[in-house]
């Protein structure tokens, strides 16, 4: 389903320096220290809603104690989770666990690409990191053709 080169959701991509200040390459690279100086259990990686979790009390109450990292960038598309993950963000670093939450902001993608892009990432998981269990969150945006768009996919990983 990922379609390889022809799915542009599934191709890394680094995100583009909109405001001009790094903001996302200096975010990318504190991930990449983390994985060098942390051990965690549990990795979550995606877009605006895996970077919000932090602020909220379950992530203290449930997430911490299973030394959970969060690599969640607002904005992030598929691509630039691949390229992310290509990029560092799975070295040194052995989880037990890694959780994917991305494709709320692949507005340019069909959704199948969407799915073809998520499939790519668990695929660059289970290579770079066979030992985790893959946990796939899903958030379907509700549009006018939202009931078309959910029969279309079936995504399996």
């Amino acid at each position: 389903m990922s379609q390889g080169d022809s799915n542009p959701a599934a191709i890394p991509h680094a995100a583009e320096d909109i405001q001009g200040d790094d903001r996302w390459m200096s975010q990318h690279n504190r991930f990449v220290l983390d994985c060098k100086d942390k051990e965690p259990d549990v990795l979550f990686v995606g877009d605006s809603m895996v970077q919000l979790m932090q602020q909220y009390e379950i992530w203290r109450e449930l997430f911490s104690p299973l030394h959970a990292l969060n690599f969640g960038i607002g904005g992030d598309t598929t691509r630039h989770v691949l390229w992310r993950l290509k990029n560092g963000e799975l070295e040194n670093i052995k989880p037990k666990v890694i959780v994917v939450w991305v494709g709320t902001n692949n507005h340019e993608n069909t959704a199948e690409e969407v799915a073809g892009g998520i499939e790519a990432i668990v695929q660059l998981i289970n290579t770079r990191q066979p030992q985790a269990k893959i946990i796939v969150l899903i958030y379907w945006q509700v549009e006018e053709d939202y009931h078309e768009r959910e029969s279309e996919v079936h995504l399996e990983c």
